[in-house]
């Protein structure tokens, strides 16, 4: 989809000088400082309030205009050069797809898989495919994602849109392409998914281990054959070998099992010393070839390693690597590894070869090299934050520092990136992805016991489910997220939970239209409710609570007369149930049963007495439209007797919140990103505490409920925690993080 965004593309912070503590700064957005709106099938999601996401009904000129691109689309990689003894391979993958078979190749890292579905995508029999080829690197991304990327491939838009799975599978249904995925790393009900949204469409798939079963081409790669391992050799030594080295050549392909990316890594050794191939057939071993080719890294090669070993699998830009390793001029080392085998390179990013990263972890402590990662592109997101297409093209480092932050438990960086990440993953329709950082955001905020970013959590949960249609998990998350917002006193949080859980319940449905014979005035109907009588749209879990049966009176005139019978019955039989149980008459009183004769003969509502709760009011505010009022069932005279009140008038009982336990208000950096040595600002705010205390370096604080602002100087990047104390001794916490550029 295009992406149209009026942003800036950098956010710069105001220099502070180190003798103006109170210089005049611009404060960041808690949750980052992207915003705008995607249209999601009958849907509008707009975001960049600190409350949330907010869904609203789209019309009719702001719904997506999704549009096919023209065909056929090409979306091939680079030609390899040349493709060694694959021609059987080659073969049986032609074969399966012209029976209309996927394939999936299977084998370790650097057999052979990317090589041969890039010359399949080249292959003239490909050109059969009437609406083109597209192939996708599928290392990191989810299922719905890939469908997502897939369904882009053939369709655009002008405006910011996320089409529905129903768009999707409706747009992909009746394509024929061949769809290369390489590198696939989803599960084997994920990755069928994928399949089905095109079931005329050719697939070829790369996996690490096979994972598709019935109907599919399985290829399993093997290593090459000695004759053609010896010309890969020679090829990666740019020489010929003569009569005399190809004995020694042969063995040293033989030693590998003919395997392509080590045999390339043992020629590159031999090149570069010099070495003649009977030498090195005897010392180079599979055993070691790994520290051999290590062995001969200087200090800029082994830092730029580290640094790639600190996010293992993300291929990374060089001024990314070059920050994290703190080296300059780092262009002619990585070429030198990437010749070397150490590395691969593509596209313009690095990831470290197979081997590498396992060679690395046994020789050398990575925990500062992970942290030094986190640290980095923490603050890059903080950079970036107003930059969606940046922050969008190096989402699966950030995805990634976000899980190295959750597994060494920096629950502050898990937090920042999430909000910063999530407003360029929703824009740029990677709802995968956003739901994996969500998922780590909702684990960040609980470990700390933060629960305004827990609310905020479930709240973006929930309107990502409400988008999808999973109208359960909205619903669910949604109140969730509600309850914990007027737990602490945020009524906007509150109000925008509960404007997106308006649109989770079912409007009422439609009167049934009358039977043939029946006339107008006719007395009343007994109606059963079903799932039938549902429109098929809405989650059968989502619908508000109400009786299976339900009264239906017919005519104006006649309904009231009806109605006075039907309340005489109904009294009748109360008072029977109440004498035999013996429940008191002065339980009935005379106002009661007039307001029951009110509501019924009216059809009005009594007025909402004052100790309603508060949240019925918000909650009226953030429904579009009422709903009919349903007519309360009289109760039985045993739940009557325990209840001892009347039934129509009398509000539930709200239990009082406890007032012994302490929350934090608010708790933020002014600014959250300061140059080395500048100073910063703490404002926090607690509320029912007795002791609160900043970490590290401040100490106790005094737990005032108004705002209150600490300065601070971190000499580096620092994660501050605030810890609030109640009177029952339950303590509250809540991270930020200062950047220090």
């Amino acid at each position: 989809m295009t992406i149209k965004l009026n942003h800036d593309q950098l956010d710069h912070h105001a220099a502070v000088s180190r003798g103006d503590a109170e210089a005049r700064v611009d404060e960041p957005s808690l949750y980052g400082a992207i915003s705008g709106q995607i249209a999601v099938g009958r849907h509008v999601l707009q975001i960049g309030e600190a409350s949330g996401g907010v869904v609203r009904e789209a019309s009719r000129t702001e719904r997506a205009h999704i549009r096919p691109r023209p065909t056929p689309v090409l979306v091939r990689p680079r030609l390899i050069r040349g493709l060694f003894d694959r021609g059987a391979e080659l073969t049986a993958a032609l074969s399966a797809l012209d029976a209309g078979l996927p394939v999936e190749v299977s084998g370790e890292s650097g057999i052979g898989k990317t090589a041969l579905l890039r010359h399949l995508a080249h292959h003239p029999r490909a050109a059969s495919f009437v609406d083109g080829i597209v192939y996708l690197h599928a290392r990191h991304h989810t299922s719905a994602d890939l469908q997502q990327l897939l369904f882009e491939a053939f369709f655009e838009s002008d405006e910011i849109c996320k089409p529905t799975d129903t768009e999707i599978r409706r747009g992909l249904q009746d394509k024929q392409a061949l769809i290369v995925l390489d590198d696939v790393r989803v599960s084997q009900h994920e990755l069928e998914q994928v399949l089905d949204i095109a079931p005329r469409s050719a697939f070829a798939v790369a996996t690490r281990e096979r994972c598709l079963w019935g109907e599919v081409r399985s290829i399993a790669l093997k290593g090459l054959p000695v004759d053609h391992a010896v010309s890969l050799l020679e090829r990666e030594m740019e020489r010929t070998v003569d009569g005399i080295e190809r004995a020694a050549a042969a063995t040293l392909c033989a030693a590998f099992d003919g395997h392509p990316r080590r045999i390339m890594q043992a020629a590159a050794i031999a090149r570069e010393q010099g070495m003649l191939l009977d030498i090195c057939a005897r010392n180079i071993t599979p055993a070691n070839l790994v520290t051999e080719l290590m062995a001969s890294t200087d200090e800029k090669q082994r830092r730029a390693l580290l640094a790639l070993a600190a996010l293992p699998g993300v291929p990374l830009r060089v001024q990314h690597i070059a920050a994290i390793a703190d080296v300059t001029d780092l262009d002619p080392a990585l070429m030198l590894l990437a010749r070397r085998g150490v590395i691969v390179s593509s596209d313009s990013r690095h990831r470290l070869a197979s081997g590498i990263g396992d060679q690395l972890r046994r020789k050398e402590d990575l925990k500062p090299w992970v942290n030094r990662a986190i640290t980095y592109f923490t603050a890059w997101s903080e950079r970036y934050r107003r930059s969606p297409a940046s922050l969008l093209e190096e989402s699966d480092a950030l995805v990634r520092a976000q899980q190295s932050a959750a597994d060494a438990r920096r629950w502050g960086e898990v937090l920042r990136i999430g909000q910063l990440l999530e407003g360029a993953l929703i824009l740029g329709a990677r709802w995968g992805a956003w739901a994996v950082t969500l998922e780590q955001c909702l684990t960040a905020a609980r470990s700390t016991g933060d629960r305004s970013a827990e609310a905020w959590a479930l709240h973006e949960l929930g309107t990502r489910a409400l988008c999808l249609g999973e109208l359960g998990k909205a619903r669910a998350s949604l109140s969730q997220a509600a309850k914990q917002r007027d737990a602490s006193d945020d009524a906007a949080g509150a109000a925008a939970s509960r404007r997106n859980l308006s649109l989770v319940l079912a409007p009422e449905p439609e009167s049934a239209p009358q039977p043939p014979g029946r006339k107008p005035g006719a007395g009343f109907s007994v109606r059963t409710e079903s799932a039938a009588s549902v429109e098929p749209r809405y989650d059968l879990e989502s619908l508000p609570l109400r009786q299976d049966i339900q009264l239906t009176l017919h005519g104006s005139d006649t309904s009231r007369v009806g109605a006075v019978i039907l309340t005489i019955i109904l009294a009748t039989i109360v008072g029977g149930f109440s004498y035999w149980a013996g429940l008191s008459w002065d339980r009935w009183n005379v106002a009661s049963i007039g307001s029951f004769l009110q509501r019924t003969l009216g059809g009005t509502t009594p007025p909402a007495r004052a100790s309603q709760p508060v949240t019925a009011a918000v909650d009226a505010a953030a429904s579009p439209a009422p709903e009919p009022v349903q007519p309360a069932p009289i109760p039985a005279a045993s739940e009557l007797e325990a209840r001892g009140s009347d039934p129509v008038l009398t509000p539930p009982v709200v239990p009082p919140s406890p007032t012994e336990r302490a929350s934090i208000l608010i708790f933020t950096p002014r600014p959250g990103s300061v140059a080395a040595g500048a100073p910063t600002r703490l404002c926090y705010a607690v509320n029912d505490a007795v002791q609160a205390r900043v970490e590290p370096d401040i100490g106790d604080v005094p737990p005032t409920s108004t705002l209150n602002c600490l300065r601070a100087t971190p000499a580096r990047t620092t994660t501050y925690e605030l810890t609030a104390t109640g009177r029952d001794g339950h303590r509250v916490r809540r991270q930020l993080v200062i950047i220090v550029r």
